[in-house]
Formats: structure tokens, C-alpha cells, sequence
């Protein structure tokens, strides 16, 4: 991959600091943002560079794109991500869900999680976050993939989306970017990019306990950001060539369907 260049958003912590780091070490030169000054460090570190800004103003993107394209003259890849979904409730004052439990992935009957308590704000705020975001750097970064002869999108969305979970009430506006991440495949193929979600299921950073681990997830453990980064790697590489429009779920074998 040594050449290529991609854009990496909320890149300051978690997963997209992990794909970030990983692809760094296969040769790409990256163009960073995140909400903190964490990304232009971690630029910095990884032979790149990084900028304050977020997913949800369409003004810090362009700064991103602008300045990708003045380094490097192209951009190959984007991983869009938008780090922990549990900040978009808590910045309308919703407490977080606490410690994730075998009836609060399936069916509990006695959840009390907020659902018609969400106001209107809510549900903008996440479909500004969880689906925007990446229709406005499709925007952006499409023609001069269509001018390099085609590129490579990963969305990270999540495994709530296929199976809502009370403990992530909003969720279901990830069904929106997974309705566009299949439009935009469809449409732009043509110009040789390719686009897949990304889904993890519940990681390191996820409290769970030990048991609960033991009986909902078949491998027995919480997955690492190191296995996500591998993947989005993966689905950028010329090996996944051939795979678009598709939702790849990583989680352990936790849904039950297929």
C-alpha cells in the first residue's frame, strides 16, 4: 500500500486511532481529524498529519480534504468513524447504559431504557453523526477518487443496527447509513470505488462481565480494536477487490442470523 493516501475521521482514540496506526505501518500516508488535538499528535507520530474538527460540520471537512489533496496530491481511502456512540446520548443528558448484560443484548422485560423519552434533537444529532458524516465527506473526496481511477470507503457502524438493543436507543439511524452505503456502491462502482460498512460487535472497551461474555458470545471474549483495524484494512486492500456494498459484521458470532 506504500503510495496510497486515506483520511481517517475520529481518530483520536479507539478504533479509528487503531486503523489509523495500522495503516500507517502498511505505507499509507494519512490526513487525521478528531473533536481533540490528539490526532495532529498522533500525525505527527505516524508521518501524517491531523486536525481539530468534527464529522458533523461540513466547513472542518473540507479542511481535511483541502489539505489531504495539498500534501499528497489524491486520496485512495476513507474510514469514517465517528467514535463512541454512548456521547451522542450523553450530551442530551442521558446517563449511560452501564455494564452490557446478556438480557440487555437480546430481550429484557425489564428494561426501562429511554426510547419515547428521546426528543427530536436526539434523533437529528444521531443521524447527523451516524449517517451525515459520511454522505458530506462522500461529498468531498468522490471526484478526486473518480480522477485517481477509484478508492475505497469503510463506514464504521455497529451490530445494534441489524438487531436493535434497548441499551442503544438510537441506533436504528444506522439502518440510514447502511441504506446509502448500498446506494453509493451501486452508483459509483462504475468509477472503480468501493464502499462496506464495518460492524463490530462489543470490544475492549465495553464493560462486560466475564460470565455474560462466557454466554452470549460464542468465542468467549470481547473482540480488540487491533482485529477491527486489521479488517478496515483489509476492506481498503486491493485483496478485498471484489467485495462492495456489503455490511461486514465482526462480533464473535453474537447475532443469531444469517
Amino acid at each position: 500500500m506504500k503510495g496510497k493516501v486515506a483520511i481517517v475521521t475520529a481518530a483520536g482514540h479507539g478504533i479509528g486511532e487503531a486503523a489509523a496506526r495500522e495503516l500507517a505501518a502498511r505505507g499509507y500516508k494519512l490526513g487525521l481529524m478528531s473533536l481533540s488535538d490528539s490526532s495532529a499528535r498522533l500525525g505527527k507520530e505516524l508521518g501524517g498529519f491531523g486536525i481539530s474538527g468534527s464529522v458533523t460540520k461540513t466547513e472542518d471537512l473540507q479542511r481535511l480534504v483541502a489539505e489531504t489533496l495539498e500534501r499528497y496530491g489524491r486520496i485512495d481511502a476513507v474510514v469514517n468513524s465517528t467514535g463512541r456512540y454512548s456521547a451522542i446520548l450523553k450530551n442530551h443528558g442521558f446517563e449511560s447504559h452501564g455494564p452490557v448484560t446478556v438480557e440487555s443484548t437480546t430481550y429484557d422485560p425489564d428494561s426501562e431504557a429511554p426510547l419515547l423519552e428521546l426528543g427530536d434533537e436526539v434523533w437529528h444529532d444521531a443521524l447527523d453523526t451516524l449517517m451525515l458524516n459520511v454522505v458530506r465527506v462522500c461529498r468531498l473526496v468522490t471526484e478526486p477518487m473518480i480522477r485517481n481511477g477509484g478508492g475505497a470507503i469503510v463506514n464504521l457502524s455497529g451490530v445494534e443496527a441489524i438487531q436493535p438493543r434497548s441499551v442503544y436507543p438510537a441506533s436504528p439511524m444506522r439502518l440510514a447509513l447502511h441504506g446509502f452505503m448500498k446506494l453509493y456502491a451501486d452508483r459509483y462502482g462504475r468509477h472503480g470505488i468501493r464502499m462496506n460498512n464495518l460492524l463490530p460487535g462489543f470490544l475492549e472497551n465495553v464493560d462486560i462481565e466475564q460470565a455474560d461474555i462466557r454466554r452470549m458470545i460464542p468465542l468467549g471474549r470481547r473482540g480488540s480494536m487491533d482485529e477491527m483495524a486489521k479488517t478496515i484494512a483489509f476492506l481498503l486492500s486491493d485483496d478485498a477487490g471484489y467485495i462492495s456494498g456489503q455490511n461486514i459484521i465482526a462480533d464473535g458470532a453474537l447475532n443469531r442470523s444469517v
